[in-house]
């Protein structure tokens, strides 16, 4: 973006940089807040405590020195892993603060750290542990002849998985790439903006996508239509994957997906005619039920169709900021991220995932007396009383904590609770590197900018909070297995110079090159993908031991004769997930412009579900789940099948009843459970696809 500064300094205007060689000039409609964001009436500028049910302000130097001592009595009293982070969207978005959250974290041997990894996509982190990685990369949406979006609204969410469309002018790239012949399959319960654009979309049952997957393969194994070539030297038991799909026959797949074959088998040729471009996943399908499994099934189908990069080829995607691995022509298996020789929780069979606990347990690690009990919470640009599963559990765990800190720009469901509030500085008024945006660019682009304007009021960087404190305590950090430096707060810079250590680029010149005359790609970080290694023989596991099992139960869950699950049995409707353009998650409520498109969420359903209820567009109901109940507002949608209804997550309040609902919605959360069906390895739970039922108020 290029800004306008006026002779105060102050931004007074700012739009897409058509100069830009990633973006031409494309901008979303949240980001073009960010001025309204730094300059809101309503944001917090310093520091808040808690004082008898009050919030007064005090200097940010004192709520750092209270907050330390509190600290290290509650280290002193129950341990270090009584000490916990949930490091959320706007953690993320700034820089060093995840990497330095960690680092203290280890040093006060705690590993009770939380991030929406485990809430939201996780299996795509994750299950390459157990699949394999392709060393030289996958298929580009770039590259692509055929690319296959299942539960990804790429046009509205904007999120690019490997494979899948950049968020940087989506509408634009996919309509030059339809224009150009791309084959575009969409499977989704929803008939959303980018099922629009498909060549074919493949509106299925919601939470049936490993079924119609594993048809899928089935088909392109049995008529032949994978890379034989490949599969010879990669795939390590593509026999026993044919086996295991024996019961996901065509008949059964229709049935049970609510597909015509037609389309399943058109689907099926249509993807494996490639030759290039891969599959990909949004949210939906991990937030439904066996989100692991469906996204290994996605791995598989590419993996068979072989869409990677070989010997001698060049990947389109090459950060420049990260660190430079010579692509390879070969599989290789990242370090198993769970299970043995992982800290357990206390709850549910689970562990560390990476070196992060699941949030599934979280509220119960709080609430819960005994040895490794939470007793302080650091929630960094975050929002759990909105993001987490049973919010009523998580809402009497975060009024049990000893200590709540929340570094938020506002009052949020979460800050609101808290006994000190840290304002932070926003976006324009601090530098910053695009390493941790690069996971989304297909170009090698990179990007320092400087900081636009002077901070506002007594505020800190999220990073800033955990060097603070650990100053304070005396905590040695690290990065990367450097020191930081700890006699006093390193700049910026500094920071990310360590977390950018080894990088293909040096930071120093990304600095240089774009601080003033803005974002370039940087053609030398690109390689040519190199032969395997003499002594690699390693190959995709399509089907580990619980793999084979998971599909194996799939196949054998009792179904009555529409094809429903028979658990399901007693609801109505299937409740889906789905994106609102003017926010992202809990972010954007409090903005005027984005408020003005509309300030609640509603539930979305098919004209004749309304009809048959007696309904009229923007009546209330009550929505109930085995786990919970919400009140909505129901509008019709020719977007959904009948049977289906659609509410975004990320709104309302504990306090969301028939008097408010309309101004700020409600917790689609409270209708979740963490304690039953849940992902074994990740914890997430079932956020999507909920067996609901419907009564009229």
């Amino acid at each position: 973006m290029d800004v306008d500064i006026d002779d105060d300094g102050q931004a007074v205007a700012l739009r897409g940089d058509v100069n830009n060689p990633l973006s031409g000039g494309y901008t979303c409609l949240r980001g073009r807040e960010l001025i309204n964001i730094q300059q809101h009436p309503d944001r917090i500028r310093g520091a808040l405590k808690r004082v008898d049910g009050k919030f007064i302000s005090i200097p940010m130097s004192q709520a750092l020195d209270e907050i330390a001592v509190k600290t290290q009595q509650l280290i002193n009293r129950h341990g270090g892993r009584s000490i916990a982070s949930y490091n959320g969207s706007w953690a993320w978005s700034n820089l060093p603060t995840l990497p330095l959250s960690k680092s203290f974290h280890r040093a006060i041997d705690s590993p009770s750290v939380f991030s929406p990894m485990t809430l939201d996509q996780p299996a795509k982190a994750f299950m390459l542990c157990r699949f394999g990685l392709w060393a030289g990369g996958i298929h580009s949406f770039k590259d692509a002849d055929v690319a296959m979006f299942i539960g990804n609204n790429a046009l509205l969410s904007q999120y690019a998985p490997a494979g899948g469309l950049p968020p940087y002018n989506p509408a634009r790239r996919l309509q030059d790439a339809l224009n150009s012949g791309l084959k575009l399959i969409v499977i989704d319960p929803r008939r959303t903006e980018v099922a629009n654009r498909a060549t074919l979309h493949l509106q299925l049952r919601p939470g049936e996508d490993t079924t119609l997957l594993a048809g899928m393969l089935r088909i392109i194994i049995d008529e032949q239509l994978y890379d034989a070539d490949f599969c010879e030297e990669f795939i390590d038991d593509l026999s026993g994957l044919r086996a295991s799909l024996e019961p996901f026959d065509l008949d059964y797949v229709s049935r049970r997906t609510d597909l015509p074959s037609e389309q399943i088998v058109t689907a099926a040729r249509m993807f494996a005619s490639g030759p290039r471009g891969a599959a990909s996943t949004g949210t939906g399908p991990e937030m439904s039920p066996r989100g692991s499994l469906t996204e290994h099934m996605v791995m598989t189908i590419n993996a068979v169709c072989g869409r990677y990069y070989r010997e001698g080829e060049v990947p389109a995607a090459a950060p420049p900021l990260s660190v430079g691995r010579q692509p390879k022509a070969q599989v290789v298996f990242p370090p198993q991220a769970w299970g043995e020789g992982f800290v357990k929780s206390r709850f549910r069979g689970l562990t560390q995932i990476g070196d992060e606990m699941p949030c599934n347990v979280m509220a119960d690690e709080i609430l819960t007396p005994g040895e490794g009990q939470i007793r302080a919470l650091f929630s960094i640009g975050g929002n759990p009383m909105v993001a987490f599963p049973n919010q009523d559990k998580i809402a009497r765990a975060l009024e049990d904590l000893d200590l709540l800190v929340a570094i938020d720009p506002w009052l949020s469901a979460t800050s609101r609770r808290a006994d000190y509030i840290l304002g932070p500085k926003v976006a324009l008024e601090r530098e910053d590197a695009t390493l941790l945006g690069e996971m989304y660019f297909e170009e090698p682009y990179a990007h320092y900018t400087e900081a636009m304007v002077e901070p506002q009021g007594d505020t800190i960087e999220e990073w800033e909070f955990y060097w603070e404190l650990a100053a304070r305590l005396s905590i040695p950090l690290s990065i990367h297995g450097q020191p930081v430096p700890m006699d006093q707060c390193p700049s910026k810079y500094q920071i990310t110079e360590l977390v950018a250590q080894g990088s293909r680029v040096s930071l120093a010149k990304v600095k240089a090159e774009t601080e003033q005359q803005g974002g370039k790609i940087f053609d030398e970080a690109r390689a040519v993908v190199g032969p395997k290694s003499a002594h690699n023989h390693l190959r995709f596991r399509v089907l580990p031991n619980d793999v084979k099992q998971q599909l194996a139960e799939v196949a054998q869950e009792p179904l009555n004769q529409l094809g429903l699950r028979v658990a399901e049995e007693g609801y109505s409707h299937l409740l889906i997930s789905r994106r609102i353009k003017q926010f992202f998650n809990s972010t954007g409520h409090n903005l005027d412009a984005l408020r003005q498109k509309g300030t609640t969420n509603y539930a979305y359903m098919h004209p004749d579900d309304l009809a048959n209820m007696g309904l009229s567009s923007e009546a209330m109901v009550e929505i109930s789940s085995p786990a919970g109940s919400v009140i909505g507002l129901v509008k019709a949608s020719n977007d959904l099948k009948v049977g289906v209804i659609s509410m975004a997550h990320a709104f309302g309040d504990t306090n969301s009843d028939t008097s408010n609902v309309m101004l700020q919605g409600s917790s689609t959360n409270r209708l979740v459970s963490d304690e039953q069906h849940f992902d074994p390895i990740t914890g997430q739970a079932r956020q999507s696809a909920i067996p609901v039922s419907i009564r009229a108020l």
